[in-house]
């Protein structure tokens, strides 16, 4: 059995066959899978008592097991919510709460997964997810890019690809300029209390699901609140090629940075010689 020394454990279910991009999560930037660096990045986030990839993939497992994670074994499973619940039964101690981390977040902040966490410690009745504010007129009408709106007291309406707010003016300039304000972009980040989890994965699949595509419209139909954590930046999921694009330059750049300050030259400060 797995271990859990505390009531946090952190779940990053991952399957290899992706509908928009298959084998993503194997892809290679600057010599890591994403993955992986989905892996490091959770593995930065204090107070957690582990991280766990929960896979039904040979190659997954092998992949995650030659950089150092912890891996469940599961069967296919119909979302990732299902898959990370099947992992967590395998944890004991059971712990408390449940931290679903999508493995193609490859950008994703620990100081996000951090303040999820925070939020998640004080409830025990409802989801806790986040969203960062949409950067621009593209990105809201981009379908791979999930849409939030929110009640004034922070818990989610709403999720859809279609661009909403006022999706009935067709995602227009004068559109996204006036409800800006109101337009939270989805970060692929999901926290559960144990209690609410092993709820929302005894219901059935559900029409808004099935229509959207997206899993956490399972528990809105229910009636389970999902609180939303605004945060600055999503970081960018890898939902298809083309997000290759924004996420390749970032991670480049963020390891070039890390081999100079390995090389002799680098000084404490951070300044060369």
């Amino acid at each position: 059995m797995a271990s859990a020394a505390d009531g946090m454990a952190l779940v990053i279910p991952a399957r290899l066959e992706a509908t928009r991009f298959p084998r993503k999560l194997l892809h290679q930037i600057a010599g890591r899978s994403i993955l992986e660096w989905t892996w490091r990045r959770a593995g930065e986030v204090a107070g957690l008592c582990g991280v766990w990839v929960a896979t039904d993939s040979d190659e997954i497992a092998r992949e995650a097991g030659a950089f150092g994670a912890l891996v469940l074994r599961t069967q296919a499973h119909r979302s990732g919510t299902d898959r990370v619940g099947a992992a967590v039964r395998q944890i004991r101690p059971a712990p408390r709460w449940v931290v679903n981390l999508q493995g193609d977040e490859p950008l994703v902040d620990p100081r996000t997964i951090g303040r999820l966490c925070d939020t998640l410690r004080a409830t025990d009745d409802e989801m806790v997810t986040c969203g960062a504010p949409v950067s621009s007129l593209d990105e809201w009408r981009d379908p791979s890019v999930v849409k939030v709106v929110c009640s004034a007291d922070g818990r989610a309406l709403y999720f859809s690809r279609a661009p909403i707010p006022g999706s009935q003016r067709g995602g227009d300039k004068d559109a996204f300029v006036s409800l800006r304000p109101l337009i939270l972009a989805h970060v692929g980040i999901y926290g559960y209390p144990a209690g609410v989890l092993e709820r929302l994965l005894a219901l059935p699949g559900t029409p808004l699901e099935q229509a959207e595509s997206l899993e956490q419209l399972r528990a809105l139909e229910a009636g389970i609140p999902i609180r939303v954590v605004r945060v600055d930046g999503g970081g960018h999921g890898v939902d298809t090629k083309e997000d290759l694009l924004r996420v390749e330059p970032v991670l480049q750049r963020e390891m070039e940075a890390s081999r100079d300050k390995r090389s002799p030259e680098y000084t404490r400060e951070g300044n060369t010689r």
